[in-house]
């Protein structure tokens, strides 16, 4: 459609060149038309980014997209937008949504089908249904803290994964020596099953926020403590709090990872066809008086290669 249009706009000069040899009236009144046609289009949104643009790591993810992906781009809140994402998108003439979060996700599934929909900072893909859809994940896979025990503490041979059949559908491809699956349904369900776990030298929680209230947290900590089974965490907060280590996914790196998927999409690329990704790259936080108290002795290429360690 773009070359078809700049096919057009190359011929509408052309014949502007030729009306200014007989008469610099009818070129300036040609050019006149040109610019009201094709004003708007020059500076036109080839896309729009929909999030909770009052939180910090929100607008820097916004902003990053954009830069990743060199074209034009109009940003909106969340809150600007519901309820009417569908009247913004024929305003704005577009045909890619980035949905930032998954108020602004819910807001972007109901959008027609030809409009295609690149999703980011979700802990999970959506279970719509819906074509022409694609994304970048910020949850952390379970083979990639397997990775990280096995280079950094192998003495941690056995883990105990503990989450929703949905989470451990995404996070976990079930081929990792030394890991045990529990799946749980209810929170209750779930600090149940860890307070009956035996043979596990570690533990990681899947992150669900209907499952991992404050309480349960509070509880599963505890019990890490008592038990001497150190806490996989999925947050920095995590950490914070008593885990032994977390990875959590780069932000400037998911910003690339969707700019890439939006650029392909408007290069034609049916976004069903776009593999949702998880992240490429994590940060390590560490909580260095954890490993003290349970006996755990962290190599110094991990305390070096930390984001952040806490004392």
């Amino acid at each position: 459609m773009r070359n078809a249009i700049s096919h057009f706009m190359l011929k509408f000069l052309i014949v502007i060149a030729r009306l200014a040899r007989l008469e610099s009236g009818c070129a300036i009144a040609a050019l006149c038309i040109a610019l009201i046609l094709f004003g708007r289009s020059a500076d036109a949104a080839s896309f729009i980014i929909v999030g909770e643009s009052q939180y910090p790591i929100v607008a820097d993810v916004m902003t990053d997209i954009q830069e990743s992906v060199r074209t034009r781009g109009k940003q909106y809140a969340t809150s600007e937008i519901r309820g009417r994402l569908a009247a913004v998108v024929e305003r704005e003439g577009v045909q890619v949504v980035v949905a930032l979060g998954m108020d602004a996700l819910n807001e972007a599934l109901r959008l027609p089908p030809e409009v295609a929909v690149v999703f980011g900072l979700v802990a999970v893909p959506p279970k719509s249904g819906r074509a022409n859809i694609t994304g970048v994940i910020m949850s952390t896979p379970v083979n990639d803290y397997v990775a990280a025990l096995r280079k950094y503490l192998p003495e941690i041979s056995s883990v105990a994964v503990v989450g929703s059949r949905d989470m451990a559908k995404v996070l976990y491809k079930g081929d990792s020596p030394g890991i045990l699956l529990h799946q749980v349904t209810t929170s209750t369900d779930l600090v149940n099953t860890i307070n009956h776990l035996t043979g596990t030298k570690a533990l990681l929680l899947l992150p669900d926020a209907s499952l991992l209230t404050a309480s349960v947290m509070s509880h599963i900590l505890l019990h890490s403590f008592k038990n001497n089974i150190p806490l996989l965490g999925i947050s920095e907060a995590n950490v914070k709090q008593g885990a032994l280590f977390a990875l959590v996914f780069d932000a400037k790196v998911i910003s690339r990872q969707i700019g890439e998927k939006v650029h392909a999409v408007l290069d034609g690329v049916n976004a069903s066809e776009i593999a949702v990704a998880t992240p490429k790259r994590f940060n390590l936080y560490l909580n260095v008086n954890t490993a003290r108290k349970m006996g755990i002795d962290l190599p110094d290429e991990m305390v070096r290669s930390a984001r952040k360690t806490y004392n």
